[in-house]
């Protein structure tokens, strides 16, 4: 009888411990995967181990989540869309750094989950990120420069009135110091003289800082909507010029929202970190061929109408899409042209992501003229397929 108890004991405590091992393996299939990036050079993220092409530093892990937070308030974290329960404003969409902690214990953070010294599980803590956070504070048009630092926002707010709101890299607004050594004009029109073989500029207005420091702004004459200019930009005095081209199919509106009575409770964390934001609905090959060809519409409107803050979410998403095609073809024998296609569409649909944030429009109708041969090329070899 003893030897009975002793044994179903045993099984009562492997079921247990299998079943923790099971649940703690279902929180961890949660996580977003560990990238890697450069401690000097954050821009640079890979998905394996490796050197910054920058500095040759070593890459170091991290994890990177996709979290909804109040703009003014950044104690909201929730990992959905919402309004923040403040001061009413809509939340906006951040990437931020995943680690786990313990309360009262800074000198412990980790990436995986675990316990802290007393048993209690240890508690997920996001932490901002330089290029994490690309949304316009003013109703206007955002892009990062080409030096992967200072990022900027360009509105229009009435007719004849063109700014420029200046920020680092965590999308903080520069410093009244650093932003009296940028140099700036708008051009309003502009030709290509094939001579040259540049654009040559016919109008243009000079980009002042304003008293209080807080934007730059150039006075032009009134350009009907859909309204089209063109920004270039130095950020020191040694720093070469950047180019930030703008479309606005409307005025830009700022957002001001009153503050409503704060309610009870806090904060709500991301219940299930991990949801990334080039996530993909998988299905049969002809309807992941569907999608792409939606994507591809997108990224068409997205050019036409100078929207190119946000080219990058239908961009990533078709290359998910072509990756997945890919990953389907088994023995076909279109597999290696199948493959060249989605080999032109991926790096298509990275350049159009890097240029979209940098704002330059010949880059960006460039890249696109590849990513949507890619997709049409990728069409016909599907619909020629016995």
């Amino acid at each position: 009888m003893k030897s009975k108890t002793v044994l179903l004991l045993l099984v009562l405590f492997s079921g247990l411990v299998f079943a923790q091992r099971a649940n703690t393996a279902a929180a961890v299939a949660k996580l977003p995967p560990i990238s890697w990036t450069c401690p000097m050079h954050p821009d640079v993220v890979d998905d394996h181990k490796g050197q910054c092409p920058i500095c040759k530093m070593a890459l170091i892990p991290v994890r990177l989540a996709a979290v909804w937070t109040c703009p003014i308030h950044a104690v909201i974290e929730q990992d959905h869309p919402g309004k923040c329960r403040i001061c009413g404003r809509d939340l906006i969409q951040t990437t931020r750094a995943l680690t786990f902690t313990c309360a009262g214990r800074a000198d412990l953070s980790q990436l995986d989950p675990g316990k802290c010294p007393d048993g209690t599980p240890m508690m997920p803590k996001y932490s901002p990120r330089p290029h994490g956070d690309h949304n316009p504070r003013h109703g206007g048009l955002f892009f990062m420069a080409p030096d992967n630092w200072h990022h900027i926002e360009g509105t229009y707010p009435s007719p004849g009135q063109f700014r420029v709101y200046l920020y680092d890299d965590y999308t903080r607004p520069l410093p009244v110091a650093q932003a009296r050594k940028v140099r700036a004009r708008v051009v309003t029109k502009e030709i290509f003289d094939p001579a040259a073989r540049t654009n040559r500029e016919l109008s243009s207005a000079p980009l002042v800082l304003a008293r209080n420091g807080a934007f730059l702004e150039a006075r032009i004459d009134p350009l009907s909507l859909p309204a089209q200019m063109t920004a270039k930009i130095s950020f020191g005095p040694e720093d070469k010029e950047s180019r930030f081209d703008f479309s606005f199919p409307a005025f830009s509106k700022d957002v001001v929202v009153p503050v409503a009575p704060q309610t009870s409770g806090t904060a709500t964390p991301p219940a299930a970190p991990g949801v990334e934001k080039n996530a993909v609905d998988i299905g049969p090959t002809a309807s992941l061929m569907s999608d792409l060809k939606a994507r591809d519409e997108e990224v068409a409107s997205l050019v036409k109408t100078g929207s190119y803050g946000g080219i990058y979410v239908p961009a990533l998403r078709a290359k998910d899409l072509a990756l997945e095609i890919q990953s389907r073809q088994g023995s076909s024998p279109q597999k290696q042209a199948i493959e060249a296609h989605v080999k032109q569409l991926v790096v298509a649909a990275y350049e159009l992501d890097n240029y979209g944030d940098l704002g330059d429009s010949e880059k960006i109708s460039a890249a696109y003229r590849d990513f949507s041969s890619a997709v049409s090329a990728l069409s016909s070899l599907l619909a020629a397929r016995p």
